[in-house]
């Protein structure tokens, strides 16, 4: 079987959305005691512009500068990309586990994910280990689109080189699903380990 495997939340515990609908990311938690800031001022930056170009560009200088700027936040950009980057890695050991086990009995992983140029990269560079268990990467900004697009499922298909009903997307979200079933894939909606098992 060929697995997509999704990161956010599936591979990664990247954030939780609280009781009034609210995300919260997990690599922000000491940005208050940190910078002695409340964390709403984060809403100023990661909205409007800066998300679009997330998916289109690897230079966030223009967007980071003023921003750090305005709140008297006293690094670099490339510092805050480290502060951000290096704390939104948090790897979920028994998914990963996992992965590693099925990988043994001659699966092949792949992963697909609503990912931008600068995070997958920080991520890929980071993590030697993904690069001996992951054979492709598929991301939307890579892609130049996003699931649930059928065409980001299309697009994997044409480069595994493998039927859909040899691939099985593992993704927390259910629109997600929802699309690569349409195709005829088998899928997983992930809702922590024992979904896996």
């Amino acid at each position: 079987m060929h697995y997509l495997m999704d990161l956010d939340n599936t591979l990664l515990d990247t954030y939780h959305i609280d009781e009034n609908g609210k995300t919260h990311f997990h690599w922000s938690e000491d940005f208050e005691k940190d910078f002695n800031l409340p964390l709403s001022v984060l809403d100023d930056l990661f909205q409007g512009a800066f998300l679009i170009s997330l998916q289109r560009s690897r230079n966030l200088t223009r967007f980071i500068d003023p921003f750090l700027k305005k709140y008297q936040i006293k690094m670099s950009a490339d510092e805050f990309l480290e502060y951000w980057l290096s704390r939104d890695m948090r790897i979920k050991e028994d998914v990963w586990q996992w992965i590693l086990n099925k990988k043994e009995e001659g699966h092949s992983f792949h992963i697909a994910s609503n990912q931008p140029f600068i995070r997958m990269d920080y991520l890929w560079s980071h993590l030697p280990s993904w690069h001996e268990v992951f054979e492709c990467v598929f991301t939307s900004s890579n892609l130049g689109v996003a699931k649930p697009d059928e065409s980001f499922f299309i697009y994997a298909k044409n480069i595994v080189k493998t039927p859909f009903q040899n691939m099985c997307l593992i993704d927390d979200s259910p629109e997600n699903i929802k699309s690569a079933q349409s195709l005829g894939m088998e899928t997983i909606l992930f809702q922590g380990i024992d979904s896996l098992k």
